[in-house]
């Protein structure tokens, strides 16, 4: 035979401690995931820098200076094309920042400040 466990009564403190720790971690977790789904603009603004970036190593060369070698000496068409690419990968990079700045910490404050406010009305 195989001893079963009983479940706890509902007044059993060790098991109001587990239910309480249970309840604080699932909305820590979901804090955390809401606060994570708001820096995605962000992030996807810093993937446009990072793109622009590329571009400006990659293809200003190839394309565009060769345009600009038609009207431009070599050297010269070559640093107009690396400063717009740039400027463009620069530009992302602000925006990218900026909005990254303007969210709060992806920490779950929300849920520390409400378990700080009941553990203290109990006592």
């Amino acid at each position: 035979m195989s001893k079963s466990r009983e479940p706890a009564a509902a007044g059993d403190p060790l098991e109001q401690n587990l239910v309480l720790a249970r309840r604080v971690v699932e909305a820590a977790q979901q804090e955390m995931i809401e606060k994570a789904r708001q820096r995605i603009p962000a992030l996807r603004l810093g993937a446009v820098a990072g793109a622009f970036g590329v571009m400006a190593t990659a293809a200003t060369y190839r394309m565009n200076v060769l345009l600009l070698e038609k009207k431009l000496p070599p050297e010269l068409a070559s640093f107009i094309t690396a400063a717009v690419y740039g400027g463009g990968a620069g530009a992302a990079a602000m925006a990218a920042s900026r909005k990254w700045k303007g969210l709060p910490p992806p920490l779950p404050t929300d849920t520390a400040r409400q378990v700080v406010e009941i553990l203290t009305d109990n006592d």
